[in-house]
């Protein structure tokens, strides 16, 4: 007993010669740490990418928008100065396209020695760790001949499962079950190129809105509504800045506005990141409208 309990505490020094919680892991994720500057790179290109086409695609609503209306109501510079905008965010977002295909061809080209190099780092682990299974198999192999000393056949018949038990241990079996599920032969999920859809943003906003009417100190659609009394009293008189739509507006959500170019709004919050500001229309309807559709009343 005392010969296994001193062959189990000497083993780490003897077999590796430092310890196993320190250096060699260090190593092992040295290596790893090789490829990540490449992934890296195509996350941060693919964020700068998604961002020019969002921007692209606000201008081209706002320069459709004014297309839309009479051409009396839009001076002609204003037209001009949101065309060449749409222009401009247009080839951003080819630029930033190509830096973003330009990282993943880059990750595609590197991938084969990024494998191979992590391979020989994952069978450097995967040999350590089959030498530490080795071991403790042994290791309670003969603890289990120290302890298996009563002729009782009910105890004996513990001893033989427990005996069977670890002889069934497999390294070979056990190494590869872990490469096939942590290592190289885990499927693999490269990236690939991901377009830019307006799609995508309406999930963003309608989180925002639905952040917005958690709080609690804020009005909402219900509290400011008039009651549906038989006396309908008018609605109580709305704190906020004055904003006149300047293009027709549609909701397409319950808690978005909707208006005509012309009408008149109160505004009760600032615009928010995704380009939305709450107010309050003369008939008493609370809800939010894009910020670039309405302008304020000066005076």
């Amino acid at each position: 007993m005392m010969a296994i309990a001193s062959a189990t505490r000497l083993w780490p020094v003897s077999r590796i010669g430092q310890r196993l919680s320190a250096a060699m892991p260090c190593r092992w994720r040295s290596g790893l740490a090789s490829g990540a500057p490449l992934w890296m790179q195509v996350e941060k290109t693919k964020s700068l990418y998604h961002k020019a086409c969002r921007k692209e695609h606000i201008a081209a609503l706002r320069e459709n928008a004014v297309k839309a209306a009479p051409g009396s109501e839009v001076p002609q510079e204003r037209q001009r100065a949101l065309r060449e905008e749409h222009q401009r965010c247009s080839q951003e977002a080819n630029k930033v396209r190509e830096r973003y295909e330009k990282a993943l061809q880059e990750l595609d080209r590197c991938s084969p020695r990024y494998m191979e190099e992590m391979e020989s780092v994952f069978e450097q682990g995967q040999a350590q760790e089959q030498r530490r299974i080795a071991f403790l198999k042994g290791a309670f192999l003969a603890l289990h001949r120290r302890l298996d000393v009563t002729a009782d056949p009910s105890i004996q018949a513990v001893y033989t499962d427990l005996h069977q038990a670890i002889e069934d241990i497999n390294d070979q079996d056990d190494l590869k079950w872990w490469r096939n599920r942590h290592g190289p032969g885990m499927p693999m999920n490269w990236p690939q190129f991901e377009a830019w859809s307006p799609d995508q943003e309406r999930p963003q906003v309608k989180v925002q809105k639905v952040q917005k009417a958690k709080e609690p100190e804020k009005a909402t659609l219900r509290s400011i509504t008039p009651s549906q009394s038989s006396a309908k009293p008018a609605p109580p008189p709305v704190s906020g800045q004055r904003v006149r739509a300047v293009y027709d507006y549609t909701g397409q959500e319950a808690d978005e506005l909707s208006f005509k170019a012309g009408e008149l709004l109160t505004k009760l919050e600032d615009e928010d990141e995704q380009g939305w500001c709450k107010g309050v229309t003369d008939s008493g309807r609370v809800g939010l409208y894009p910020a670039n559709y309405v302008e304020p009343i000066q005076g």
